[in-house]
């Protein structure tokens, strides 16, 4: 039972630990090796909700846990962002766009927890989440089956459309960033005026 108990936490680390081979295999490039990537990248995505339900239903919540919830989606991420940037397969800047809001929201709910104030997960947030990774297994599936010529030609025709998950998942990294900070408008005004926002 204590083992059992640890199997949250264990799925964080794994998620993780396993990040640098899901890189690796997507800067190989080829075929086998993207849907290798993209297999890996549904897996830790998929941990990544079951971990935390599982933890609420153990009652083992712990700091640790939550720790780990919280870094490990964005370094999976970034660690098929990065890689995919550098094969040429995504632009720079849709990276930079989801990257840089997951340092701005993360430094914002560390500010917020210094001041004794938490701001949890929102609903726009798990479903910006969603759609990245939709996004990037939808384009890692579309550029390995270019490269297979046994590929049904109705699944091509229909994985080549990656470019909607990955739009909605840039309307959702920005609208999801500022609903945090609008929501914790009343905290910034205090830090940055000393005074509060009018309701």
């Amino acid at each position: 039972m204590q083992l059992l108990h640890q199997v949250p936490n264990l799925l964080g680390l794994i998620r993780i630990l396993l990040t640098p081979l899901m890189a690796y295999w997507i800067l190989q490039g080829d075929a086998w090796s993207l849907i290798w990537a993209a297999i890996l990248l549904f897996l830790m995505a998929m941990s990544d909700i079951v971990d935390g339900k599982m933890a609420r239903a153990l009652k083992v919540v712990s700091p640790l846990g939550i720790y780990l919830d919280t870094i490990s989606d964005k370094i999976f991420i970034a660690g098929a962002l990065i890689p995919l940037v550098e094969v040429g397969l995504l632009p720079s800047w849709f990276a930079l766009v989801i990257i840089v809001r997951e340092f701005m929201v993360s430094g914002l709910r560390s500010y917020a927890a210094a001041q004794g104030e938490i701001i949890p997960a929102r609903a726009w947030g798990k479903q910006k989440l969603t759609f990245t990774v939709m996004a990037l297994i939808w384009l890692m599936v579309y550029v390995a089956l270019v490269q297979l010529p046994d590929a049904p030609a109705w699944f091509f025709w229909l994985s080549q459309w990656w470019q909607i998950p990955a739009a909605l998942a840039i309307i959702w990294t920005v609208a999801s960033g500022v609903e945090y900070f609008w929501n914790a408008r009343e905290l910034l005004a205090k830090a940055v005026f000393n005074t509060n926002v009018p309701e």
